[in-house]
């Protein structure tokens, strides 16, 4: 390979690495409870590993499957809005605007449980809990760190339950996962054709499985523990690098974990009208931000970490039977931050997430139950360390009153 090209592949990677590293973390900054279960909107994705009151415990703790004594489905939506505007700070010498990562989506995600006999039940899920996609626009002052970055991860489970007796269950799920990212940014050198400020781009997808495991304790009717654990799965991301007006394309290989994580909850019924929920968890952010690379050339291999922290959650929420048809939700949940102003990438608009839900369920009829939810995910301003070099100049500033807003509508029947 001859010096140009070896000079190409360093600064493309180089640029990559500022880029992929911490920008997929938002994606995946946390797994987002909404996504995985629409009904855990309106909880704050407090207790989700103890509640297993809708199909959604299939995804949330798949022990929770042995609680339903008929075959029960459900079906959800949940659009989100994420408002992130950044604001360049006095240190900013790249000329552009201010860029934001304002975005509106939607994830769509069903279950459904199957009881096999007395002990043993069968479910699957389907949904797209880890994930996000953030478009900053070709011109903001970071785009040569990234102008578009998405990876999402939907996953078909099937899972199984068995109850063990009258206070045990487990249960265990194979998460069947398609991994897709997409990256983009532009490139800007001296030494480099200016047809480079056109961008690149890099994209692949994989195919992976997850492990999902839970445990169900009921020491009484009123009250029971959960616990779900899912494990660590490898993303592997193998393609060219698309670069226009230069050729051939140089190629790329990002291996990445999607993290371990623990959920642990209480459930516990009070009287006939009130019932108090709790969660704490871990999540192994520290391990997803160690990212294998190779680029093609002999002994190039390496791994860069981006040095992020592993994440907590601590979560509290209440139901309250307003009616015999109508049931109010509400909780709230912390979960730490994975980056701190002294280490937060330009790319990376997370920080702490405070988390407000409010939700009902409407039981229309003896099968039938409809409901909806609201979360407000606040992360306030969130500051960047200064990036950049004297050939792409330098980016300063903070990501101003960064929030997220879901609202899930669901069925079950």
């Amino acid at each position: 390979m001859d010096i140009n090209k070896l000079g190409l592949l360093t600064l493309i990677t180089g640029a990559m690495l500022s880029m992929i590293c911490p920008g997929i973390a938002y994606a995946g900054a946390a797994y987002i409870y909404e996504m995985g279960n629409p009904s855990d909107t309106g909880y704050a994705g407090a207790g989700l590993a103890a509640r297993a009151g809708d199909a959604g415990t299939v995804f949330t703790n798949p022990a929770g499957m042995t609680r339903f004594k008929e075959s029960t489905f459900q079906a959800g939506l949940t659009p989100l809005y994420l408002y992130g505007p950044f604001n360049p700070g006095q240190g900013t010498t790249v000329p552009g605007s201010d860029g934001d990562t304002n975005l509106l989506f939607a994830g769509a995600n069903f279950a459904y449980i199957k009881p096999v006999s007395d002990n043993l039940r069968l479910g699957i899920s389907m949904g797209n809990f880890f994930g996000l996609s953030l478009n900053w626009g070709d011109d903001w002052v970071g785009r040569y760190l990234a102008t578009e970055v998405t990876l999402i991860a939907p996953q078909l489970q099937p899972t199984a339950a068995y109850k063990v007796n009258s206070w045990l269950s487990i249960g265990a799920g194979a998460a069947l996962t398609v991994g897709y990212l997409k990256d983009k940014a532009q490139v800007k050198s001296q030494t480099l054709p200016a047809s480079l400020e056109d961008g690149y781009k890099f994209s692949d997808t994989d195919f992976a499985v997850q492990g999902n495991f839970g445990i169900m304790i009921e020491p009484s009717e009123n009250t029971r523990f959960g616990v779900r654990y899912l494990t660590e799965t490898d993303l592997d991301f193998d393609d060219r690098v698309e670069i226009p007006g230069v050729g051939p394309d140089p190629r790329l290989d990002l291996g990445m974990k999607m993290p371990q994580t623990i959920m642990g909850g209480v459930y516990h019924r009070i009287n006939d009208k009130w019932a108090i929920l709790g969660s704490v968890g871990w999540d192994d952010w520290s391990r997803f931000g160690r990212v294998n690379v190779d680029i093609g050339i002999d002994d190039a291999g390496t791994t860069v970490d981006a040095d992020f922290d592993d994440t907590w959650h601590f979560g509290v929420g209440a139901e309250y039977q307003y009616t015999p048809k109508l049931t109010l939700t509400a909780g709230f949940s912390y979960d730490s931050s994975m980056s701190k102003a002294s280490t937060r990438p330009i790319n990376l608009p997370l920080g702490e997430m405070y988390r407000y839900g409010v939700g009902f369920k409407y039981r229309k009829s003896d099968d039938v139950t409809l409901g909806a939810g609201f979360s407000f995910l606040w992360e306030g301003d969130l500051k960047i360390k200064p990036s950049g070099n004297e050939d792409k100049g330098f980016v300063t500033g903070q990501y101003d009153n960064v929030y997220l807003a879901f609202l899930s509508l669901f069925v079950q029947w």
